[in-house]
């Protein structure tokens, strides 16, 4: 089992939610349990550096098989455990293949534990689950796509050597809609990741705590819509909300994502030079970034204002009229004019900034990588870029 080495957040809650698809070893080292479902979800957890040390009870009633106490540990390393207080899988059946499919899977209160700190979770819960087999996890090239409709995870600690670093109150996800084996619809939110930030050690952290953050809450959302037969990719949402700070949104339409294109990135998916090559002929056919303030650009103003030795109004005086040299580059003096007032309103009052790009026609991202590198002042023209403050 791969257990997390580091006390990040990403880490930790990926070591929890993999508890579910893992390197599985093809021979069992623990007792078999009399029940085919049961005997099949321990193998997953049964990997070549870990081993299903115990398990308590077994029952099984009305197509549900409720599991206690499972304990599973690192090889080689005291400190390395994982435990799962109760699993209960519901509709289960192995099938010919090998794979372990769930009507639905709930793990309560769920104990990691490492060298360096740990985590836990209150509860895990999964709908229409289907588990690759022991062979499939074990191959180079395993399964992709989802194995599931429905996923939740609650109360969610992370733990590093000198205590709690950060908690999640929830985080889910659901596919909405299939084509075949691919997703073509679905959502996620996590809510509520608040950070300790005087446990983190970095330099952007630091700058966080000479902000006046002690802590600070996160939250995330995101969906989208896919049309395999209109080849369209539509991202109506993808959002970050950092509480008292600001929050950072992007919308985004595109063009060209046919089925083939889909299944190819999916095959190259650890080869990213070849995967860029599938999109030079996806297309974008508008775009928009939206930045809401909630006290981190005031707070950022007065820092440096502080640091140059005068008040905040002077300093975004001196910011503001030193944007029509900045902007030159741009050789679009409509775009300019748009920029510059944009950014005056939003430094002098923040409140919103907001970047659309609306072609007339959809642009290929291969004229856009070509323009990058040839003509990068041209790029905003292409895509017909507009700016607008406190809207």
């Amino acid at each position: 089992m791969n257990f997390a080495r580091s006390p990040r957040i990403a880490a930790g809650l990926t070591a929890a939610v993999s508890l579910i698809a893992l390197h599985a070893s093809p021979a069992l080292a623990f007792d078999p349990t009399g029940s085919d479902v049961a005997d099949a979800f321990l193998n997953l957890l049964d990997a070549e550096d870990g081993t299903v040390e115990s398990y308590g009870s077994v029952d099984g009633s009305g197509g549900t098989v409720t599991i206690s106490d499972i304990v599973v540990t690192k090889d080689g390393d005291d400190d390395g455990r994982v435990t799962i207080a109760t699993t209960t899988l519901t509709d289960g059946a192995v099938q010919d293949d090998g794979r372990l499919k769930l009507g639905s899977l709930a793990l309560e209160n769920l104990q990691l534990t490492a060298d360096d700190g740990g985590m836990s979770l209150a509860r895990l819960s999964v709908t229409d689950l289907l588990l690759p087999s022991a062979k499939e996890m074990g191959a180079d090239t395993p399964p992709v796509g989802p194995g599931y409709k429905t996923l939740e995870a609650t109360s969610i600690e992370i733990l590093n050597e000198d205590g709690k670093l950060a908690n999640v109150a929830r985080i889910s996800s659901s596919i909405d809609a299939m084509d075949g084996d691919l997703p073509t619809g679905g959502q996620f939110s996590v809510t509520g990741a608040t950070v300790d930030v005087k446990q983190l050690q970095s330099e952007e952290t630091k700058t966080l705590t000479d902000l006046g953050y002690e802590t600070l809450t996160v939250d995330l959302a995101g969906s989208g819509k896919w049309d395999p037969d209109a080849a369209t990719l539509v991202i109506s949402e993808m959002k970050i909300d950092a509480k008292d700070a600001a929050s950072l949104s992007l919308s985004l339409s595109l063009g060209g994502v046919t089925r083939e294109v889909i299944t190819e990135l999916n095959a190259k998916s650890d080869k990213p030079e070849e995967a860029m090559a599938l999109l030079q002929n996806v297309t974008i056919e508008n775009a928009k970034i939206r930045l809401d303030d909630a006290s981190l650009t005031g707070r950022v103003l007065d820092q440096e204002a502080k640091k140059a030795g005068v008040e905040t109004p002077q300093y975004v005086a001196g910011l503001t009229g030193s944007l029509p040299l900045m902007l030159g580059m741009l050789q679009n003096k409509e775009l300019e004019g748009q920029v510059a007032q944009a950014v005056t309103q939003y430094l002098t009052t923040p409140g919103s900034l907001e970047l659309k790009a609306a072609p007339s026609a959809p642009v290929p991202l291969s004229q856009i990588m070509g323009t990058a590198m040839l003509a990068p002042q041209m790029i905003p023209q292409i895509l017909s870029v507009g700016i607008t403050a406190n809207q």
